[in-house]
């Protein structure tokens, strides 16, 4: 690592990390998107996804952090979507929780019944199954927004935390 100061160049010996990042200190966040931004350009490059009209550019995935949510209008947009992520992870020695992967189709807003996603070693990203929901950023979500139940429970967390800090 190298740090540029006032004339004078600050340079670490060799940094080996071998798997994962610090945790508790507030360069690993940053460090970890950094390390991101080679996967969000492979997925750029893909053009797939869905375009909005006002900008014409396409939408193909949202990432924050460790939460990635893959957006395909055909399933043949959804296997190169994941073949990207699955090369980019072995490339960076980065592995992907499929306990917490979940596939949806939706129609007009509507869920829509199709088959898994077989990925090698017959590991699966299985199809989110009807009134279930899967939680992405925290906030669950499916194939329709449940606005009471999701206003009730942002309500009862913040009022919560509010507690937490007035005590």
């Amino acid at each position: 690592m190298c740090l540029h100061t006032e004339g004078k160049i600050i340079e670490t010996e060799d940094l080996e990390i071998q798997c994962g990042i610090f945790q508790w200190d507030s360069l690993s966040p940053q460090l970890f998107c950094i390390s991101l931004i080679p996967l969000t350009q492979q997925m750029n490059k893909l053009n797939t996804g869905y375009e909005k009209h006002t900008t014409k550019t396409k939408i193909s995935h949202l990432l924050y952090m460790d939460d990635l949510k893959l957006i395909g209008k055909t399933k043949e947009e959804l296997q190169k979507q994941v073949q990207v992520i699955r090369t980019f992870s072995d490339d960076i020695c980065m592995e992907y929780g499929l306990n917490m992967c979940a596939k949806i189709v939706l129609k007009r807003g509507k869920l829509v019944q199709s088959q898994n996603i077989i990925l090698e070693f017959n590991r699966v990203i299985q199809q989110l199954k009807q009134r279930k929901t899967y939680k992405y950023l925290g906030t669950e979500k499916s194939e329709g927004i449940q606005h009471q139940q999701m206003k009730n429970r942002l309500t009862k967390e913040y009022t919560r935390r509010l507690r937490i800090l007035l005590k």
